[in-house]
């Protein structure tokens, strides 16, 4: 999916994205969107995302865990659905 929302046009008669984002640092920064909200989905999501993950973290070199309340823990951040919609951001940007 892509790490920008699509118009509100482009939404039309589309299945709804949920944002993905990594917190880390006291910082959170958003991902991406992906159509489903489920584990594997969140667990693909980390190492297709992982070269930019690894610039927030820095030299990590460790295991990553899952947990359904936090999402996916590596080390000091961790890979999380927002609870926003792709459509929920592009509402927000054009009240900007």
């Amino acid at each position: 999916m892509t790490a920008s929302p699509r118009t509100l046009t482009q939404m039309q008669n589309l299945p709804t994205a949920y944002e993905v984002a990594v917190t880390a640092n006291g910082t959170t920064t958003h991902l991406g969107f992906t159509e489903r909200t489920t584990k594997g989905t969140l667990l693909n999501f980390v190492p297709a995302h992982g070269k930019f993950i690894l610039t927030l973290l820095g030299d990590w070199d460790g295991d990553w865990t899952y947990t359904k309340a936090t999402g996916v823990t590596l080390g000091p951040a961790r890979v999380h659905f927002t609870g926003k919609t792709e459509r929920d951001i592009a509402n927000a940007m054009n009240l900007i």
